[in-house]
């Protein structure tokens, strides 16, 4: 689950209540780190998402019953590279929302790096349907 900003109180309510939810706080770091939650920078989640939709590894159903706003948000996310410090940032336009787009980078992140510590042998990846 996102433990960023509000996500925090959640994921204190979900503790409280015995769960063990795996908590990841989006970055804007280079590299994943360890601590309460996993550190992870919003590049990484993003290009996760990326490699896996080009590569046809994430497919979203048409049932989804919120495909609609997960399809807007997805041509409303840009990158923005500041020309002074060339430091990147993946962001909806002003105005939009991301909060889906991240939901679906998060997880799918998440699956893929279990993935890769469970596969034995290289092999295919799996198809990620949502």
């Amino acid at each position: 689950m996102d433990a960023t900003g509000v996500g925090r109180a959640v994921l204190e309510l979900l503790r409280q209540r015995g769960l063990k939810p795996v908590a990841i706080t989006i970055t804007g770091g280079d590299e994943v780190t360890h601590g309460d939650t996993l550190r992870v920078p919003k590049r990484e989640l993003v290009g996760s998402l990326q490699v896996a939709l080009q590569a046809e590894r994430l497919r979203i159903a048409a049932e989804l019953l919120l495909r609609p706003v997960l399809v807007a948000e997805l041509r409303d996310f840009r990158l923005k590279v500041n020309p002074l410090t060339a430091h990147d940032s993946w962001n909806a336009r002003e105005g939009q929302h991301d909060d889906i787009v991240l939901a679906v980078a998060v997880a799918l992140w998440h699956a893929e790096r279990e993935a890769r510590r469970s596969r034995q042998n290289a092999g295919s990846w799996p198809v990620i349907q949502y």
